[in-house]
């Protein structure tokens, strides 16, 4: 099996692997057709439904989402207010033209 072509290169008794395609191994089976991001509050009825399918959700679910959504704005304003921060305090720049350090206009 062994075909020698040069006297410095041979062939190995590998087969070549057959084309993958664009077929995927795994595929992910969607079990919901809303992703229940907005909500309706009935307080007469105690209820919470999605806002977009009208599917009745659980209040504490929706209670969890909230909660993270704040987190995450929370999280958001404070890394904003450190880089303001940042920014007012730094005074000189570096020009992009010629390299040298020029100072930062105020207005």
């Amino acid at each position: 099996m062994k075909e020698t072509i040069d006297t410095n290169v041979t062939l190995l008794p590998v087969k070549p692997r057959n084309e993958l395609g664009r077929d995927r191994v795994l595929q992910t089976v969607l079990t919901h057709k809303c992703w229940h991001r907005r909500f309706t509050v009935d307080e007469q009825a105690e209820k919470v439904l999605c806002a977009d399918c009208k599917e009745p959700l659980n209040p504490m679910w929706v209670l969890v989402q909230l909660s993270n959504q704040e987190t995450k704005y929370h999280e958001l304003h404070d890394r904003y207010q450190d880089e303001l921060k940042r920014l007012k305090e730094r005074s000189r720049t570096k020009c992009r033209h010629c390299g040298n350090m020029t100072p930062i206009s105020k207005s």
